[in-house]
């Protein structure tokens, strides 16, 4: 039986209580002794670590139900009365909920922070990021960048991704120089979507040594700048090697399908730290991925441009570093069961697997005893590349890698196939009853239509419900044998018994990128 839902926490409470104060104080126009008792009040009454979440409330309700002519100007009054100089976090990225706003509001915002943000020295975590629209809040100017780097010398994680207003320029004044400190403690940077250069992100790179994370579509193209023209990004006297902290290395989201093979070999040499490391690659540049003891996190496309096979390097590396792994993720056109069957043997440690092909080979034969997954938490299975791929192979998969793996939270099959249904999932439970089961989604790939396309029925969603006592998260019912009606009838009964379980019955699917 799924677990209760639970009453609401104090704290949730108490946040919730908060804002509602604060936004009321701040409805109307006030004179500013008002203002600042309101703000010593405020600021005396709420601790640092509950303002943080209270300001990330507060920002979003006005957003989103504040929607009056003059709401900015009582989103000017709640910063100049939360935002305090003990606050260590800072997040405005729920404004973006408010959608457009005119360049006045934006110039409005902006000068309120750059009047407030002198006194934050303490701030380590600031995050302005918004959506793509060039006009809506927060906003992040060359000015807000200026006063970042005359003021905040210990700030460690900022976050402006989407902010058209960021660039190359603002940028500069995170630099240390004569007249400040800059934020040379820069550990993690967001940058998706900003008027940033790779050039940029080379220069940031190079003059940052404590830089471990670097969100930026084209990271890959940025380390081949200072692998091939290191002396262009250097005003003294360059010191060989490059030594970077680096420990996250992202650059699939590159819209250039190209190998990441010279990339791989710079990264492996100068990067020791990189524990997550996300490329695009062709076999025999797997290799090189040895030279990085603290990987954990891997993911390897091999598609670029034309697809690539899995052949001996990859099982190789596999083979030998295998163990260290916690997270892997496999995208390729034609997945082997030779290939899932050194998985199972030799990533003993593995708490997440992901594997999409296009297609599955049935070459060798997958008997449940020689998974030694045991570890594993999460795991996605996908093959096809569109919803009208059968995959007939994939139930020997699927037996394979659940039947023996007791400890699974999440379960995603995204697959069309005549073997995954009521009675092959009554198989499989039989065996491993799947009891710390928190989400289970079965959805065909990149699904377009709405109509059943996987043989399982109502009476499969009243078997999960009933057998797996931590189940959250159920779905997508619209590609199963169910109705509209059976799925209502179920929501009600799990809503009579207070059950926190929650069906997935969605009519449509975003369709995502197209990987091969």
């Amino acid at each position: 039986m799924p677990c209760l839902k639970q009453p609401r926490q104090l704290l949730h409470l108490c946040i919730k209580a908060s804002c509602d104060f604060i936004i009321e104080g701040c409805k109307h126009e006030f004179q500013p002794l008002q203002g600042d008792a309101l703000r010593e009040m405020v600021q005396e009454a709420i601790p640092p670590f509950v303002m943080q979440e209270v300001i990330k409330s507060a920002m979003k309700r006005l957003a989103v139900s504040y929607q009056e002519p003059t709401y900015h100007q009582v989103i000017k009054r709640v910063l100049n009365t939360v935002l305090s100089c003990r606050l260590t976090e800072v997040d405005l990225s729920n404004l973006a909920y408010g959608g457009q706003v005119s360049l006045e509001v934006l110039d409005l915002i902006e000068k309120t922070l750059t009047t407030l943000i002198p006194n934050m020295t303490q701030l380590i975590h600031l995050d302005l990021s918004t959506n793509h629209n060039s006009s809506t809040l927060p906003s992040c100017s060359v000015m807000v960048m200026e006063h970042l780097g005359r003021s905040c010398p210990n700030l460690k994680v900022l976050g402006v991704m989407n902010n058209n207003r960021v660039t190359s320029e603002g940028l500069l004044h995170l630099y240390s120089s004569d007249t400040q400190a800059g934020c040379m403690n820069l550990e993690k940077i967001f940058l998706h979507g900003c008027s940033i250069e790779p050039e940029d992100i080379a220069m940031l790179l190079h003059f940052f040594p404590k830089l471990k994370l670097v969100g930026y579509r084209e990271l890959g193209a940025s380390l081949g700048m200072l692998k091939a023209q290191p002396k262009k990004f250097s005003r003294r006297k360059l010191q060989h090697p490059y030594v970077f902290r680096l420990t996250h290395l992202d650059n699939t989201l590159s819209r250039v399908y190209r190998c990441d093979g010279e990339i791989l070999d710079f990264v492996s040499e100068t990067c020791p730290d990189l524990q997550n490391l996300k490329v695009r690659v062709c076999d025999e540049d797997v290799g090189e991925m040895h030279k990085l003891p603290n990987l954990q996190h891997l993911e390897l496309r091999f598609f670029t441009g034309v697809h690539h096979p899995i052949a001996a390097t990859t099982t190789n590396f596999l083979k030998q570093q295998g163990y260290q792994l916690t997270s892997l993720t496999i995208f390729c056109n034609k997945l082997f069961s030779r290939h899932v069957m050194i998985i199972a043997k030799h990533c003993t440690n593995l708490t997440k697997l992901y594997l999409h092909s296009n297609s599955v080979v049935l070459d060798e034969q997958l008997p449940p005893a020689s998974n030694c997954l045991d570890k594993l938490q999460v795991l996605s299975l996908r093959v096809g590349h569109d919803e009208l791929t059968f995959a007939p192979e994939a139930g020997h998969y699927i037996r394979f890698l659940v039947q023996r793996c007791t400890k699974l939270e999440e379960v995603f099959l995204i697959m069309r196939t005549e073997a995954l249904c009521h009675d092959f999932l009554v198989e499989i439970m039989r065996h491993n009853p799947l009891h710390h089961l928190k989400v289970f989604v079965c959805d065909v790939p990149r699904r377009t239509l709405c109509a059943p396309m996987i043989y399982l029925t109502i009476r499969t969603v009243h078997y999960l419900i009933q057998e797996c006592s931590s189940l959250w998260f159920l779905g997508n019912l619209i590609s199963w044998q169910t109705t509209a009606q059976e799925v209502a009838s179920v929501r009600e009964e799990i809503n009579d018994n207070n059950y926190a379980v929650t069906i997935i019955y969605n009519e449509c699917t975003k369709l995502r990128r197209k990987y091969f």
